[in-house]
């Protein structure tokens, strides 16, 4: 009787649900969100780079770059930046711009001798899974619209599958490069576990918190990994990654306090003091940063995880028919 009354009672929420909700325009709204939020990061750093033009020139000598270069880069990195995300929220050319942002992904912590800050490291290959998944999406689509336009064409039936191996690899990297950061908390916090044991400062409410914390992590990142629920761990995660840029980095609030502060989580600057501007402008980029790995792991929520996985390993799911564009 218990029984019947459990799945008489999650029927009429399902119908509560299915009659408040309009699923297929939250999963449009989700897919927009998912392409703005990725490329945040870019489009904030190239306004930031543009007001900043003088400061970014010094960095650049900072680290190493003479003049004229030093002079020249930060417009290299704001066009870079700039078109790239034109290209994608547009979607004129989103396959180019993905691609473009790929590889400024993957150099920008070199460029800025940052490659030491593991953290920083990671939240970029991470960022660039989540540019991956999308890659792979926006070929998929320009297949099928060619498809569309051209429905005499006599199409290979090997060359499609290569084609469709391709996507499905690529969507499998982006995968596997989402979870970078994640494995790194999760290293963080065991190290952090066992130093504490050993210095035996280690109080017990606080390590069973973050030791079941730490569990959860590994487990979540684990199913990522696997394919396994992964639209439901892509999506918590991503709740717990715009929380944390919330807490971690309050540029917004900082911002306007006339105190001085430590930039200690960039490296080069430890022990170093700055005024609240200059320490809000970079927790003003690793806040946007953060918000980009929220919008990596909402393209594997939108997309899905691919062929090689274990929740579409007979074929991508169809949330019934999301993509459509049919009448709500």
């Amino acid at each position: 009787a218990t029984g019947a009354l459990s799945m008489s009672a999650l029927r009429e929420l399902h119908s509560w649900v299915d009659g408040r909700i309009n699923v297929k325009t939250v999963y449009r709204r989700l897919q927009v969100a998912a392409r703005f939020l990725v490329v945040g990061t870019f489009a904030d750093d190239s306004i930031r780079v543009t007001f900043d033009y003088s400061g970014q020139v010094s960095t650049m000598q900072s680290v190493g770059f003479g003049l004229p270069l030093a002079s020249i880069l930060p417009a290299v990195f704001i066009m870079t930046q700039g078109v790239s995300v034109f290209l994608i929220i547009s979607e004129f050319a989103p396959e180019a711009g993905c691609a473009a942002l790929l590889v400024w992904t993957g150099l920008h912590p070199f460029i800025y001798k940052q490659e030491s800050n593991l953290e920083f490291l990671l939240e970029s290959v991470t960022i660039m899974g989540g540019l991956m998944v999308l890659l792979s999406s926006e070929r998929q689509n320009r297949k099928a619209r060619a498809r569309k336009q051209q429905p005499s064409l006599v199409i290979d039936p090997g060359e499609t599958a290569d084609e469709a191996n391709k996507m499905n690899l690529l969507q499998l990297c982006g995968r596997f490069c989402i979870s970078a950061v994640f494995l790194y908390y999760g290293g963080k916090m065991m190290h952090e576990r066992v130093k504490s044991i050993s210095l035996g400062d280690e109080n017990l409410f606080s390590a069973a918190f973050e030791g079941v914390l730490m569990v959860f992590l590994m487990l979540l990142t684990g199913f990522l990994v696997a394919g396994m629920k992964s639209r439901w761990c892509a999506l918590l995660l991503a709740l717990v990654m715009a929380l944390s840029a919330l807490y971690k980095h309050p540029w917004f609030i900082t911002m306007w306090s006339k105190s001085t502060f430590a930039l200690d989580f960039v490296v080069g600057y430890e022990d170093t003091y700055v005024d609240a501007w200059l320490y809000s402008d970079h927790q003003r980029y690793f806040f946007f940063q953060q918000l980009s790995t929220v919008g990596a792991l909402l393209q594997l929520v939108v997309h899905g995880p691919g062929k090689y996985s274990m929740d579409e390993s007979e074929g991508p799911v169809q949330v019934i028919a999301l993509t459509s564009k049919g009448t709500d």
